[in-house]
């Protein structure tokens, strides 16, 4: 029986989604209380692989197990579960549904805190105590909108398919000291989005010149940009179907 489940998670204490051979993941510790519900081993299948630190509250996940009654086993995994990973919903999906596959768009939160400093904040925002031009800020954002090659905004290999990607939207959102920048996608490369807001911010102080992101956008070269923030201000809202 496939099921389907949709996960909150705080990816501070964890080396991101992906199970990894010598590093604790979101998916090794969500597995292994699966695992020991089925008393057989379970293996997830989510919508994409976050960072490290990279947080989540509407990561989507499939498995294949027994039989189970869903209330039961949500009930079940949320108690065995740590604190920081919270199941909000299970359940029976049909048999030809995949999580990543089957994902139709994405979006992705960045929270830059426009200060030094707030312990409450601490390991979820990127703290930013600089001047930030947010007419400017707006603006360079639109550049990302659209269909472009990515190639110099990731880590990805060369030999893994192509660096083509489409963004349907990027929105600036403001209240007090929080700025939230919206990326609305099919898909995202590993480190695209940290790396383009390392590159708005980058842009914004003057660090590199007005056509540095329009550049990069439209290179032949490949040339990885250096500007990369802290996955700590990133979050997966939400995956559609």
């Amino acid at each position: 029986m496939r099921y389907v489940a949709i996960v909150k998670y705080l990816g501070t204490n964890y080396f991101g989604w992906q199970r990894q051979p010598f590093e604790i993941s979101v998916q090794q510790v969500i597995e292994d209380k699966l695992s020991t519900i089925f008393n057989t081993e379970i293996v997830i299948y989510a919508s994409g692989r976050t960072d490290a630190r990279v947080h989540a509250y509407g990561q989507v996940f499939h498995f294949d197990a027994p039989p189970f009654p869903v209330s039961k086993l949500k009930y079940a995994l949320n108690k065995m579960l740590p604190g920081d990973i919270e199941i909000v919903k299970l359940q029976k999906a049909k048999d030809d549904f995949h999580a990543r596959y089957a994902a139709k768009s994405k979006t992705y939160e960045y929270l830059i805190y426009l200060g030094a400093k707030d312990p409450f904040l601490f390991n979820r925002v990127l703290f930013y105590p600089f001047a930030l031009d947010e007419k400017k800020l707006r603006k360079d954002a639109k550049l990302f909108v659209g269909t472009h090659n990515f190639q110099n905004f990731t880590s990805k290999k060369e030999d893994e398919a192509n660096f083509v990607r489409n963004i349907s939207a990027v929105k600036i959102q403001k209240s007090g000291k929080m700025l939230k920048i919206v990326f609305i996608g099919e898909g995202f490369m590993r480190g695209q989005i940290r790396m383009m807001v390392g590159a708005l911010l980058a842009q914004n102080a003057g660090k590199e010149d007005a056509n540095f992101i329009k550049d990069n956008l439209n290179s032949k070269e490949r040339k990885i940009i250096s500007h990369k923030v802290i996955g700590d201000g990133l979050y997966l809202r939400k995956v559609k179907y």
